[in-house]
């Protein structure tokens, strides 16, 4: 639900943020729209470590475990095409898990992504995981798997495009400004924590 006043005074432009976190443009002539992907930009979020990534405590087993705060999604569609991103912190490894939706639903455990980086860099990482058919594929840095290098690349670069190949085909999406810049701290605040 959003919930707002309006004063007497003139606005000619107003962002607001909804109780679920999306923020909403507020025109002086009263009416409202949802910002875009590509109108959002990093100064409309924090993007520091305390607010892009949490540790919790299971309090059954006392055992802690660190991940981002939310899915990154990558997506013009309503995520019926597009990219699900999260990266969470394993035993003495970074995780990254990628779904790939709209190329098919079978991932191979040699599929592999390709990352354009901004700065015209490339990167090709193989999928870590098994074979599944929920489109998902990992990605495993640090620890017995190595591909420190590559981890330390996407901490910081900036992605400009993502290809995820599945058994099918490969989903393909650019990334905003904004989403870059949340992937590349996201995975830098991973590393250091």
């Amino acid at each position: 639900m959003l919930c707002f006043f309006l004063s007497e005074f003139s606005f000619s432009q107003v962002n607001a943020t909804t109780d679920n976190g999306k923020v909403v443009i507020l025109n002086d002539d009263g009416t409202w729209e949802y910002k875009t992907e590509e109108d959002v930009d990093a100064s409309d979020y924090s993007l520091e470590c305390s607010d892009i990534i949490e540790t919790t405590v299971d309090k059954m087993t006392g055992k802690s475990s660190t991940a981002a705060t939310e899915t990154l999604i990558i997506s013009n569609d309503g995520g019926k095409n597009g990219l699900g991103i999260y990266a969470l912190n394993g035993a003495n490894s970074t995780i990254v898990v990628i779904q790939a939706v709209g190329a098919g639903n079978c991932m191979d455990d040699d599929n592999k992504v390709n990352i354009l980086f901004r700065d015209g860099s490339r990167l090709e990482l193989y999928n870590n995981g098994k074979f599944n058919c929920e489109a998902k594929m990992t990605l495993y840095f640090g620890g017995i798997f190595g591909k420190n290098k590559q981890m330390k690349e996407l901490a910081s670069k900036e992605i400009e495009t993502m290809r995820v190949w599945t058994s099918k085909s490969y989903v393909e999406k650019d990334f905003s400004s904004y989403q870059s810049k949340q992937f590349m701290n996201t995975v830098k605040c991973l590393s250091e924590s």
